[in-house]
């Protein structure tokens, strides 16, 4: 267990894939992160449809790991006190011959 305030930056990259819901990581993130701290990381996104009231912007995708939409990040971001500092579409990696699409985010602690 970290003390609060103790963390000036967090990393994880290819790691919520696994997770899914981060609610519990940025909240305890924010606890031990200084003010005006950052949080780096990526995700495989998915195109969020209002429709799809069940998943919130997050969901289990075919290949078996996790999606995150914008709208979940911001969220779950603003929910936690940070801001989105920037989202940068991009291609994560290769799985076989195919591009896997995600982002990298990187959130600022407000307060």
């Amino acid at each position: 267990t970290r003390n609060e305030r103790s963390v000036d930056c967090i990393l994880a990259s290819d790691v919520f894939i696994y997770v899914g819901d981060i609610e519990k990581i940025l909240g305890e993130s924010a606890r031990v992160l200084v003010k005006d701290g950052l949080v780096g990381f990526t995700v495989e996104s998915f195109d969020f449809h209002r429709e799809d009231k069940d998943s919130r912007g997050l969901k289990l995708l075919s290949c078996g790991r996790f999606g995150h939409s914008k709208k979940y990040i911001h969220d779950i971001a603003a929910s936690k006190g940070f801001d989105v500092m920037s989202w940068n579409d991009c291609v994560l990696r290769k799985q076989g011959q195919n591009d896997v699409i995600g982002a990298v985010v990187i959130l600022r602690k407000r307060f």
